[in-house]
């Protein structure tokens, strides 16, 4: 990183993961295009991985759908500095291994994640969802090896 002056730890990457209202996901095409997605992201820091869902079609499945390297980026605060030309921001970028998840008990899990992300008081909402479109659902899950954080304040 360019600007060490802004880097931050490995805990404060995961937490803008976590916070982020959304992530983009970059991944590469089979000639070396470049193809980039925002997904709804579910952080899980204590397993290291990052989960979200997706159709089991389209471009981005199927880039994915075998397994690759892929990165992940967040921004979990974006404020214009007035009379500053500069942007206050908290940000992190993941680098990994993205697959789909195949045991029924880690796509149970996923789901979990993702869904007390956006609806933390649901309860066990998230096992009906499963139950109504789990068959026509992707889980997909970025291992990830290398995480990194940087803030400034303008």
């Amino acid at each position: 990183m360019r600007r060490k002056d802004r880097e931050r730890d490995a805990a404060f990457a995961w937490q803008v993961m976590t916070a982020a209202p959304y992530a983009t996901l970059s991944l590469v095409d089979k000639s070396g295009k470049p193809y980039a997605v925002p997904v709804s992201q579910g952080a899980w820091e204590q397993g290291g991985c990052i989960y979200f869902h997706c159709a089991l079609a389209g471009k981005k499945y199927e880039l994915f759908k075998n397994g690759c390297a892929a990165a992940m980026s967040a921004v979990s605060r974006a404020e214009v500095v007035p009379n500053k030309y500069t942007v206050a921001y908290a940000s992190a970028v993941a680098h990994g291994r993205l697959e789909v998840v195949t045991s029924e008990e880690e796509r149970m899990h996923a789901m979990e994640v993702l869904c007390r992300r956006f609806d933390p008081a649901a309860g066990e909402k998230f096992v009906d969802c499963m139950k109504n479109a789990g068959a026509r659902t992707c889980v997909a899950r970025l291992t990830v090896e290398e995480i990194t954080g940087k803030e400034g304040n303008g």
